[in-house]
């Protein structure tokens, strides 16, 4: 028998720090000091960067600063995403046996499981490879993540009101580009569903999906203590958001 998926909501805290609690469930994940793992979380307004991206290129840091958007750089790879508390965030730490062969159907299988919980909102999302789920033919949430030796780590986004002008703003893209290719919950299901009813279906749906069950509770002191340590000597620090880094880093 399967042991159950512990959920977690460390709510709304700053960027960097949220960058961090991921980094530190990865660690202790892999370390096998924590179970397979579904945290919800939000953010301030703020870009985050891919594992590799340059700062510059990837987002307007004039109209960043100007506007008090901070940066932060994800563990993850891919390309940068604006976040604000419109935006529900969500990590996943589980077993990679677990999940599937590799890191595709990895994602695969907990998109499916994230898509399935939007369904229980009264929307038809389905998962789009290689990372994005869908509703209709426009986007609402996307993935990036990586898999270790024993854990596979996958964090993505579901938009909930419309912030495609301040996205498109903060990323240096067209807004016009934006609304044709990605939509919100509010847009989708004709209002935005409570937090508490998003958070609920995306966990059934992840727990329905893979054949488990959910258990709420709380982040533990031992999580709290390396992520503290991670921002402290690493993720919150303008040298990892600002430095060069890897390109080889993971999608």
């Amino acid at each position: 028998m399967m042991h159950p998926i512990r959920t977690i909501d460390t709510g709304l805290r700053p960027a960097r720090w949220n960058v961090a609690m991921t980094a530190a469930l990865a660690e202790l994940h892999e370390r096998g000091e924590i179970p397979d793992t579904l945290r919800f979380h939000r953010y301030p307004r703020c870009v985050l960067l891919g594992r590799s991206q340059d700062a510059e290129l990837a987002a307007n840091l004039v109209y960043c600063r100007g506007e008090g958007i901070d940066i932060a750089r994800r563990v993850t790879g891919g390309g940068a995403v604006f976040m604000s508390p419109q935006v529900l965030a969500w990590d996943v730490a589980a077993d990679r046996v677990s999940c599937g062969p590799n890191f595709e159907a990895i994602t695969c299988k907990i998109g499916e499981g994230i898509a399935a919980g939007l369904s229980h909102l009264g929307v038809k999302a389905h998962f789009r490879a290689p990372n994005d789920i869908e509703i209709g033919d426009r986007k609402v949430s996307g993935s990036s993540g990586y898999a270790g030796r024993r854990s596979a780590i996958l964090q993505g986004t579901v938009l909930l009101t419309d912030e495609f002008a301040e996205m498109a703003s903060a990323l240096r893209l067209p807004e016009s580009s934006l609304r044709t290719t990605i939509t919100c919950l509010a847009e989708a299901c004709g209002s935005v569903p409570l937090l508490s009813e998003i958070m609920d279906a995306i966990s059934n749906g992840l727990t329905e999906t893979l054949g488990r069950e959910s258990v709420a509770q709380s982040w533990s002191a031992s999580e709290a203590a390396c992520c503290e340590a991670l921002l402290r000597e690493e993720i919150g620090t303008d040298a990892f958001v600002f430095g060069a880094h890897d390109t080889g880093a993971a999608a």
